[in-house]
């Protein structure tokens, strides 16, 4: 077996694993849906092209050809149904659809037939290549044009695209044009074009990219929730057969090489191989783990620490609250019942403020342990910033902060007013706190072009050192004196409720920059 045919079958398998996977995660889902019949239309193509290599005969040659072809023309139909699921355009671009499918249905039959392949036969660069029939000339600008209107889509939707919707479909783009550059490829020897084949580089990078999407950016809302044991398994097994494959080739080749036939010269090699390559196995791992799993550990960290804070909070909430509200009530009818003017002007200055501060705890403690009942209405983000605005304007002022406003009029979007209020009074607070000598805070709000909306808070403060900036929405972090830790936290939260992203950019001395994207369409 050559590296050529082990890479092909490799290839296939992976697919079918991977198909399975995003199906399994999504069964009544379009995207996913779809995206699993590529996978597998792409592991016909790799498992019928491999088989073929390995076959005896001409004749099975000859079939095995066919069922690859056939992988092969269901590529771009299934290609653009994932692409236009995942753009949101399936229902609206119905019609093309269709056409396509009728083409591959088409295609589908004449592969049974000599139109399509007459023949197998002898080629320079392949053990066996199709002698084409005149449907096989026309297939591969078939392709070309079908994936070349699916990689338009992307591209259009790219730059509508925000946060990490953009990451998903930045590297399906990357993985698209890794996959179809090596099919076009293997259609060289067609049409007299004298350069190799890449399908056995490209596909295997194809595959790697996908999964990269799914582990790193979550492609298709795919959360890993799956035990980083199992993952680490699965991948282990994907790297073990490599490897294993490896040595095999290589001790063959190292068989031909020398004429060593032995079985002791062969396990000596194995060994002398073991012994070379497991340094580099420990280094994978590491890099597996640092790209796929950093952050993902991360996220599970904080969901571990929002999941324990919830538990306390609904044990503790009705037994804090409930003496709170008598023990105000109380307090507040002290100047009817004491002689004490000056104790009473003090106990009911005092009291009042430092109880409130407690209730403020608690509430945003219950906010971070049970999702909120959000009312679901249109709001206009940029009422809201004129409210804040207004209302902060004097206090800013006083600490010698200037406001640099730049949002739009008519920032509509779906979602709960009272708590995107919260979210901009924390960071408009937080943006004051930080600049205890005055400075600029900048506020603002933008259209994204299709249904987003971009806001954007900044300040110019003492900015956040960066081993903190990844800590700074894990509840009770703080970076200043006297705070609670639990403002970022609620944000966060709120944010992610209403579907939407955040991010921080921060730099000490040169100040502090969150990014908000919030979806102008209804979600349910």
């Amino acid at each position: 077996m050559t590296f050529y045919t082990a890479s092909l079958l490799a290839s296939g398998l992976a697919s079918v694993i991977l198909g399975l996977f995003v199906y399994l995660q999504g069964k009544d889902r379009a995207p996913n849906i779809s995206l699993a019949l590529n996978t597998l239309a792409v592991a016909v193509w790799n498992i019928g092209q491999g088989l073929g290599e390995l076959a005896p005969s001409q004749a099975s040659v000859l079939l095995w050809t066919r069922v690859n072809l056939a992988g092969a023309i269901l590529i771009p139909a299934t290609f653009l149904a994932f692409i236009l699921s995942l753009t949101g355009e399936l229902k609206s671009r119905r019609t093309i659809l269709i056409i396509v499918a009728a083409l591959t249905a088409g295609f589908l039959l004449s592969d049974l037939t000599p139109w399509f392949v007459r023949e197998v036969a002898a080629h320079p660069h392949f053990r066996f290549y199709p002698v084409p029939g005149p449907f096989y000339f026309v297939f591969p600008f078939y392709l070309l044009a079908v994936v070349g209107y699916g990689l338009f889509k992307l591209f259009s939707a790219l730059g509508r695209s925000y946060g990490n919707r953009r990451n998903q479909l930045f590297y399906v783009i990357l993985a698209s044009i890794l996959g179809f550059t090596g099919g076009v490829t293997a259609f060289f020897p067609t049409f007299n074009i004298d350069l190799p084949s890449l399908t056995y580089i490209l596909v295997p990078l194809y595959l790697i990219m996908v999964v990269y999407a799914i582990l790193k950016h979550h492609l298709l809302d795919i959360s890993m929730v799956i035990r980083r044991g199992l993952i680490y398994s699965i991948l282990s097994l994907v790297i073990a057969s490599f490897y294993i494959l490896m040595i095999l080739l290589l001790g063959q080749y190292f068989q031909n090489l020398t004429g060593w036939n032995s079985i002791v010269a062969t396990a000596l090699f194995v060994f002398v191989l073991v012994a070379v390559f497991e340094p580099l196995r420990g280094t994978i791992a590491a890099g597996v783990d640092r790209l796929f799993f950093r952050n993902l550990y991360r996220e599970m960290l904080r969901a571990d620490k929002l999941a324990a804070l919830g538990a306390v909070a609904a044990g503790l909430a009705h037994e804090i609250k409930n003496p709170l509200a008598s023990l105000k009530g109380m307090t507040q009818i002290l100047p009817d019942n004491l002689d004490d003017p000056e104790f009473i002007k003090n106990y009911t200055e005092m009291a009042p403020r430092q109880l409130d501060r407690i209730n403020n705890i608690v509430e945003a403690l219950l906010r971070i342990a049970r999702p909120q009942k959000y009312v679901l209405t249109g709001v206009d983000l940029s009422k809201i910033l004129d409210d804040l605005y207004h209302l902060l304007e004097n206090q800013a002022r006083k600490k010698n902060i200037i406001f640099k406003k730049e949002w739009e009029p008519d920032l509509m979007v779906q979602g709960d007013a009272e708590q995107l209020m919260q979210v901009f009074m924390n960071l408009i607070l937080n943006a004051m706190d930080s600049m205890p000598n005055g400075g600029t805070l900048g506020i603002g709000g933008r259209r994204r072009e299709g249904e987003g909306i971009e806001l954007e808070v900044s300040d110019s403060g003492v900015g956040i050192p960066a081993e903190k900036l990844k800590n700074v929405f894990e509840p009770f972090f703080t970076t200043k004196e006297g705070g609670t830790g639990l403002g970022l936290a609620v944000t966060y939260r709120i944010i992610k409720e209403h579907f939407g992203e955040i991010e921080v950019k921060s730099k000490v001395g040169e100040g502090t920059t969150f990014k908000i994207w919030l979806s102008t369409r209804p979600r349910a």
